[in-house]
């Protein structure tokens, strides 16, 4: 997390809530802001006494709900002619995704939060497959709840100093980018020798 951020959630509660429910919402739709972040950040002040600790709990929870609601209106509205993922790598990916909620249906969704870098993948998918927006706020939701508890439970038990809780919780998400980045090789190089394969059958 940037220092300008971290001063900027130190500096007043109002700053601290504003800013939880803003990156709670960007990181849906700009996956590479810090929301997860901040928001732990924000529970960690919130388990020293420095914020109230319901207030920074339903910024998050609003700021994450308008986040997927946004990616899963932008998959709904624009579909693929929105999507900045141009290639056919991704294309494929969000067919595989588009048949996964075809199988499953939405509560595919109680997965998302538990992704972070990805987790807009799955609304975007979710809006471009015509899934119905009541079982998406639905399972979305119940993905944030708990989400958001795993959250509040690090930021007030996982250590003493900020530090400590910081360095926990980016092992998740190194472990978790590091299992996404293993699968993107892998479909890529699948996708790859498929295409070879067909290639070698029609000459």
């Amino acid at each position: 997390m940037s220092e300008a951020i971290l001063e900027a959630v130190q500096s007043s509660a109002w700053a601290a809530i504003g800013l939880c429910a803003l990156l709670a919402w960007l990181e849906y739709v700009f996956p590479p802001a810090p929301g997860d972040t901040t928001v732990l950040f924000a529970f960690f002040l919130a388990g020293t006494g420095s914020l109230p600790l319901p207030a920074v709990a339903a910024a998050a929870l609003a700021g994450s709900v308008a986040g997927a609601v946004t990616a899963y209106a932008v998959g709904r509205l624009w579909g693929r002619s929105y999507f900045f993922l141009r290639s056919q790598w991704a294309h494929r990916e969000l067919d595989r995704l588009e048949g996964a909620f075809a199988r499953h249906g939405a509560p595919l969704l109680a997965l998302n939060r538990f992704l972070p870098g990805v987790r807009g993948l799955f609304l975007y998918a979710a809006g471009i497959g015509r899934v119905g927006w009541r079982p998406v706020l639905l399972y979305s939701t119940i993905s944030n709840v708990f989400w958001l508890a795993l959250l509040a439970w690090g930021g007030t038990h996982l250590g003493s100093s900020w530090e400590e809780v910081r360095i926990l919780f980016k092992r998740y998400v190194g472990g978790v980018g590091i299992a996404v980045a293993i699968y993107v090789v892998w479909s890529i190089l699948r996708q790859r020798r498929a295409a070879a394969g067909t290639e070698k059958r029609g000459a």
